[in-house]
Parts: C-alpha cells; structure tokens; sequence
C-alpha cells in the first residue's frame, strides 16, 4: 500500500518538538496529542512550513524540504490538506471566496470549482452560509469551511492543528459527525491536539507528542 506521510524522528529545538515518527497510508487515522505549542510546532514541520531541526518529511514519497520555496508552496496547496489551528480565514472576505482560492490558482474552471464545492461540502454548512463573511460566522461554520477549503484540491491526506478543540460540546460533536463521511473516504488523516482523543473514532493510532 502507498505510503502518503513518513516521518522520521523529526524533532525541533525551538520551540522544542519530537521526536515523532510515524506512517500514514490511505485509510489510517492518527492523534497525536500534546501541548499547544508542540502541536503548533508539529504541525508545521508535517506541512512544508518548518524544515525539522532532526529528521525526515517525506509526503507522497518526496521531501517537500529540497524543492525551492515556490514549488513546495504549490505542492502543499495540491497534495496536502491542512487545516491550522484558529478557522485560518480573513474576516473580511466570505468563505465562498477563502475557499474557492487554491482551485482559482491551481486554474480550475468555474465549472470545476462549482463541482468540487458542492461535492464536499457538508450537512450542518448549508451553501449560502459560503456567502457570509468569516468575521460574521459562527465557530463550526469556520471550523466545518476550513475543511472544506482543504478538501476541495481532493488532497490525500488531511492534517488538521486543533481545528475542533474550541467548539461547544454540541458543535464539536456535530463537527466530529460530519466529519465520520470523511475518513471514511480512505484518505490518510492526522488531527493533532492538547485533548484527549474522541473515542467515537477509530483511530489507526494515538501518539503522546512532547517537547524534549
């Protein structure tokens, strides 16, 4: 089975991360749990953003570390779903236009963004709450949009920072419902926190991250 995500005893120093290794193929499901700062951390070393002090990154079999900066930017927005901690959204701006970006850079039709948004999107996030601007949205609206946002370039593999930690309980669960399409879409998935793991998921594998 394909590999998507590898990483070997990747570790920072500051802020201090890891070391964490792990694998990720088509259908498995991670935690990893730990402080904010290590999550914030980890999180950025999986995505391109932060080349690891320690270790290895490899996503689809390539080190996204050794291309130049412009090239690994388009292959994080094509190849890796990643969804930061906080909606990641500008206030300003509706969702409907957050979310259509990377399909409008990528060159996408108009046809073929109106497809892949309607194709992703979710049961608790009616289309015409895409119009609203971010600033005017409620928190699972942002949460739920921020996904979608990833989803839209069908990457392989999802990694989301804590994206769900500061919903009500309510919101976090419907979130978490909606969220059981899709993994179930075989993709790989990675949700890092500082909370203990929902037990309504089946998780492939929990993982303790801390600093050194």
């Amino acid at each position: 089975m394909e590999k998507i995500l590898i990483a070997g005893n990747i570790r920072s120093y500051h802020p201090e991360a890891g070391p964490v290794s792990l694998t990720l193929a088509p259908g498995d499901l991670c935690y990893l749990q730990g402080s904010e700062k290590a999550c914030n951390t980890m999180f950025e070393m999986l995505t391109g953003l932060k080349k690891p002090d320690e270790g290895t990154v490899a996503v689809l079999g390539q080190n996204p570390y050794t291309m130049p900066e412009t090239e690994r930017a388009v292959f994080r927005r094509d190849h890796i779903g990643a969804v930061p901690r906080g909606s990641g959204f500008l206030p300003e701006l509706t969702l409907l236009e957050q979310v259509r970006l990377p399909m409008v850079l990528a060159g996408f039709s108009q046809e073929e963004i109106r497809t892949r948004i309607r194709k992703n999107a979710f049961g608790y996030l009616p289309l015409h709450d895409l119009y609203n601007p971010a600033g005017r949205c409620s928190q699972r609206t942002l949460a739920l949009a921020g996904v979608l946002r990833a989803r839209v370039m069908a990457p392989p593999i999802l990694i989301l920072n804590a994206a769900f930690d500061h919903l009500s309980g309510k919101d976090a669960e419907l979130v978490w419902q909606e969220m059981q399409a899709v993994l179930a879409e075989n993709l790989a998935f990675l949700y890092l926190s500082s909370a203990p793991a929902p037990s309504d998921i089946l998780w492939s594998e929990t993982m303790q991250l801390s600093g050194r």
